[in-house]
């Protein structure tokens, strides 16, 4: 096994003087990821797990993507393998707080098994291709109505965070029907 840093606890300062990348000014456990395939195991102390697997694009380089997974949400799906995997949620947040994708709406079969955060660099990211413009197929649709009844039934049931991105797609949506449909 390659040697790794184990460093103390220490401040967002300390850690960030050190070279480490710091996210508020909370205690600081820096580690030194090693190249290849590497997994930082964590247990809070009311024993939920989270594991934080490293990998690289080769077998023995830098990490390039970090596969992050929570263990104890008590749900699991059959992944590609037919391996069963826990499911949870997850959000990401843009600026002004808005969410860039939520889970939580999300029927059990849908929400995810693994999450993954690329490390590439903005200079290194491939081309975004242009988005399918397809209108959405019916169970998806379905899916997208149902969430948008419950907000009108009950408003103050979802964030509103979610309530924008909600509008947001009806809206997308609307136009990509508006747009196939035939000229009369």
């Amino acid at each position: 096994m390659p040697d790794i840093t184990d460093l103390p606890v220490m401040s967002l300062t300390d850690a960030v003087s050190l070279g480490f990348a710091g996210y508020k000014d909370v205690p600081h456990k820096p580690i030194d990821v090693p190249d290849g395939a590497f997994t930082i195991a964590a247990k809070t102390t009311d024993g939920r797990r989270v594991s934080f697997c490293f990998l690289s694009d080769s077998y023995d380089g830098p990490a390039r993507f970090v596969v992050i997974r929570f263990h104890d949400r008590g749900t699991t799906i059959a992944n590609t393998n037919n391996v069963v995997s826990p499911t949870f949620n997850a959000f990401a947040l843009t600026s002004d707080g808005r969410d860039v994708m939520d889970s939580r709406p999300l029927e059990e079969a849908q929400k995810p098994s693994i999450l993954v955060l690329l490390m590439d660099e903005a200079a290194a990211e491939p081309a975004v291709s242009a988005r399918d413009h397809r209108p959405m197929d019916e169970t998806a649709l379905a899916g997208l109505l149902a969430r948008a009844a419950g907000v009108i039934a009950d408003p103050a049931s979802v964030i509103p965070s979610d309530r924008e991105r909600l509008v947001d797609t009806l809206h997308a949506e609307a136009a990509n029907r508006r747009s196939r449909a035939p000229v009369t």
